[in-house]
């Protein structure tokens, strides 16, 4: 069986579940595609990604985002609706190509924080609504240790210890045969992945190929004075890039707004050259695409009103050096108030 592992950076630590898992999995061909310090939406990228390079079907999927996501609500990165149309998405395309899902839901370290434990609700309630709507298995940290983790399961904040993780990598393994191809007649896909090929350019700016461990595509890269046009339709909810030491400020152009962006972040000082989902946090909805733009007036970019980065650290490269890597922007269309009733009409 072909078993494709995707998940946060507990499945990219060097003996974190996903490498246990390969250990005790080993009758069967497994791949993992971990990328950290993201959530759902790019697991969501990842799927639609292997589908139009016509990627040859896994057997089954384990989704193991949920504790990103509760992180990424406790930034006030995420709305609710954005992670409950990602779920359904990822319900969609694993259906209509006959893959079986299951979701892996891991939670941060217990905590005091009230922040935190609302966002773990919330999350815990998106994903076992999912569950149960698609008729995909979940598996919760609560059932493989037998009620509630505690502080020495892990060995900081958000990821397990070794002997937690091959916990979670032997309960994966008994319930394997659980993962379910999704029930999901009615899903659909509200989200358009319009990656670099896609993409107008104008300037000083370049197509090319980028490959790492976690990550490989097109990127455009992008020098001071030049621009890029990225067709699509609904909300700017996020863009794949890639950030190094020369990743500068970058403007988000649509209709309505311009927004100035960092692409750099404190989590360079772990990975250098940094692969990173960059949730865009403003309203940006537009019918007529974004233009993604270094323009070479550092006063006039600076006036820009800031959409703000994730642990955002200042660019270091000297301004008229700086560049910007970028392999797709992601938009979503929410449904309209009159398709939300008809769609609690076609669930009763």
């Amino acid at each position: 069986m072909k078993i494709l592992l995707l998940g946060g950076s507990n499945a990219g630590m060097r003996e974190g579940w996903a490498f246990q898992f390969q250990q005790q999995a080993s009758a069967h061909e497994v791949e993992n595609r971990f990328l950290g310090a993201v959530g759902s939406l790019y697991g969501l990228l990842a799927l639609l990604k292997m589908e139009r390079e016509e990627a040859a079907s896994p057997d089954v999927v384990i989704f193991e985002y949920c504790l990103n996501d509760i992180l990424l609500f406790a930034a006030g990165c995420l709305r609710p609706k954005l992670v409950a149309d990602t779920l359904e998405a990822i319900a969609a395309c694993c259906a209509r190509r006959r893959i079986r899902l299951m979701f892996l839901c891991l939670d941060p370290r217990p905590t005091a924080s009230k922040a935190l434990r609302s966002a773990t609700r919330r999350a815990h309630r998106l994903y076992a609504d999912a569950a149960t709507r698609y008729a995909t298995p979940a598996i919760w940290l609560d059932e493989i240790f037998s009620g509630s983790p505690t502080a020495a399961h892990y060995q900081d904040e958000n990821h397990l210890t070794i002997d937690a993780s091959t916990a979670v990598a032997a309960a994966v393994l008994s319930r394997i045969g659980d993962a379910r191809v999704p029930l999901a007649p009615n899903a659909e896909i509200r989200f358009d992945y319009v990656d670099a090929t896609k993409a107008q350019r104008r300037g000083p700016c370049e197509l090319h190929h980028i490959e790492s461990k976690v990550f490989e595509g097109a990127f455009i890269r992008l020098n001071r004075q030049s621009e890029c046009y990225w067709p699509g339709n609904g909300r700017l909810v996020a863009l794949m890039l890639r950030s190094d030491d020369r990743s500068g400020e970058y403007l988000i152009r649509a209709p309505q707004c311009v927004y100035r962006k960092n692409p750099r972040s404190k989590m360079q000082e772990i990975v250098a050259n940094l692969m990173l989902l960059h949730y865009v946090t403003r309203a940006i909805a537009t019918d007529r695409g974004v233009a993604i733009a270094m323009p070479d007036d550092e006063a006039a970019l600076k006036r820009a009103p800031e959409d703000a980065t994730l642990l955002a650290v200042p660019p270091t490269a000297d301004f008229l050096d700086q560049t910007l890597d970028i392999h797709a922007a992601i938009f979503w269309r929410p449904r309209s108030i009159a398709r939300k009733i008809a769609a609690l009409l076609r669930r009763r």
